[in-house]
């Protein structure tokens, strides 16, 4: 036979020894623990050659998209090589000898166990409060959305949900630099999405104030500040009285009477401490930012007068107050009164 007429020969062999092969795993494959996970992902996890595929990549390139194809199928409707058939048997193959190293059905629940084990480490390692609310964390508006659509509440929900995630789709962007930093136990990347401060264990009201400001569009910040500037130049002046911006009573305020509210509850000598204004100056220097500093300071002396107002002290505060209405049904703000109060020191 000559070399013309074997090389067709050949191919054809090779096709039918791929589409047994592919049978074989496809059927296996259906229903299994991994369907919807992603080809890219099986392939990292499992040490095979990273997965791509002719036209690059496509929106939901799960094990799913081909099992239920047969092998002429896969050529003809996914438009996939021999080459690149061949690579995806190998994943599936690989898999299943991943599978069957583990105990049994166990393999996937391990998996599980052991991934919960590591943000358990985290957590316990940079004593990060496990119930640290999502909404109040500084987080990208499309992942604030993401978080409520799926209502993960915690931070620890969030740790779970990304995990799942990646493993069923290629994610990017703040997904993927979140998910690094609860991986690697990256303090600095910790900062950055939550009131964590490096070298000092747990989260912190400075930071988880500062992250208020954060959430404001650029012009709601810019009015902010120079409110702040010319308040703070009409006190020395004796000018005359400014608008104070609708933002900071409909969304600043209510987001921190939140974070008050919630590290009252975990750190209890933190009401006490909220009457001292030197306290609070102190503690807003680790932000070492002046400007936030001086923005925040009086962010919370106008929310103490809110709570009470007779902490206003300074006619200003009390100008301000009056045109700030708290919601009459809001128990965290009820009990977050309640605890200022009870704190509040005894005059003689």
């Amino acid at each position: 036979m000559s070399e013309s007429n074997s090389a067709p020969c050949d191919d054809l062999e090779k096709r039918d020894a791929l589409s047994a092969r592919w049978d074989k795993v496809a059927f296996r494959a259906q229903g299994s623990p991994f369907e919807d996970l992603t080809l890219a992902g099986l392939a990292k996890n499992t040490g095979v050659r990273a997965w791509s595929r002719p036209g690059g990549k496509v929106k939901g390139d799960t094990v799913a998209r081909y099992i239920y194809l047969t092998f002429e199928e896969l050529l003809e409707v996914e438009h996939l090589d021999l080459k690149t058939a061949e690579h995806l048997i190998e994943i599936c193959e690989t898999t299943f000898l991943f599978e069957a190293e583990c105990d049994d059905l166990g393999s996937f629940e391990e998996i599980d166990t052991q991934a919960n084990a590591q943000r358990m480490r985290f957590v316990e390692e940079y004593g990060i409060y496990q119930d640290y609310p999502v909404r109040l964390a500084n987080l990208g508006a499309d992942l604030h959305e993401l978080c409520q659509a799926e209502e993960i509440i915690t931070f620890v929900d969030l740790m779970e949900f990304l995990d799942k995630l990646a493993d069923k789709a290629w994610i990017g962007g703040s997904y993927k630099n979140l998910q690094n930093v609860f991986a690697h136990g990256d303090e600095k990347g910790l900062s950055k999405y939550f009131p964590y401060r490096k070298g000092h264990r747990g989260f912190h009201l400075p930071e988880a104030l500062a992250f208020c400001l954060n959430r404001l569009s650029r012009h709601e910040l810019q009015m902010v500040y120079e409110y702040h500037e010319r308040r703070r130049k009409r006190s020395r002046l004796m000018g005359k009285a400014l608008e104070l911006p609708h933002v900071v009573g409909k969304k600043l305020l209510p987001e921190i009477f939140d974070c008050l509210h919630y590290f009252s509850q975990r750190q209890p000598r933190l009401p006490i401490r909220l009457h001292d204004s030197a306290y609070k100056a102190r503690e807003l220097m680790f932000l070492n930012d002046p400007q936030t500093e001086g923005v925040l300071h009086w962010l919370l002396h106008l929310s103490m007068a809110c709570l009470l107002p007779s902490l206003a002290g300074e006619s200003d505060l009390n100008q301000e107050i009056e045109k700030i209405t708290l919601p009459d049904d809001s128990e965290s703000i009820d009990d977050l009164r309640e605890m200022i109060r009870d704190s509040k020191p005894q005059s003689n």
